[in-house]
């Protein structure tokens, strides 16, 4: 299929509509995943997971549903996105709990972050991370990106970081189709 990453671990693919349950057993109905830190409703989460559907049709990139190979269970979504407000291109991610502390959010975000610089041909790609994320941080200090400044988005104060495209570090592990 085509827009599809796989990883050593992991395959990336557009989110679809039968990605619902999944996802919303996974990710939304978690309060300690969510960006909110609430429970989504059945509505709000079903009209996020269409928007996200719909940035590929508009933007020609997106959030990703991420399948763990091994079990072919949908275990969250990463991707980029336009940060609201801004004509910045972010990456983001979201894994149930039970995946945290394997480096997956690394392993994924190195995949989603050469398709942006390499297929998308982006100059830049930033992130917005919760002060109180120190995990998310340490991950994105990993991948290369530097810590900007404060900033407010989605509701919420944050970190706003950055990776340039000639200070990215590439990895070899990824085969886009």
């Amino acid at each position: 299929m085509e827009n599809e990453i796989r990883t050593a671990r992991l395959l990336l693919r557009p989110l679809r509509l039968d990605d619902f349950e999944a996802h919303y057993a996974m990710i939304d109905s978690d309060p300690q995943v969510t960006w909110r830190r609430e429970v989504l409703s059945r509505e709000q989460a079903q009209t996020v997971l269409q928007s996200r559907i719909r940035d590929w049709e508009e933007y020609g990139f997106g959030m990703w549903a991420v399948i763990e190979q091994a079990t072919q269970q949908l275990i969250g979504h990463a991707g980029l996105q336009y940060l609201e407000q801004t004509g910045a291109v972010e990456l983001g991610y979201y894994l149930g709990r039970s995946t945290w502390g394997r480096g997956l959010a690394t392993e994924l975000s190195h995949a989603v972050l050469e398709y942006g610089f390499t297929q998308l041909q982006l100059p830049q790609i930033v992130a917005v991370v919760r002060p109180e994320n120190q995990a998310s941080q340490h991950v994105l200090s990993k991948l290369g990106f530097h810590y900007h400044h404060d900033a407010h988005h989605y509701g919420f104060d944050v970190q706003y970081w950055k990776l340039a495209a000639s200070d990215y570090r590439r990895q070899p592990s990824a085969t886009h189709s």
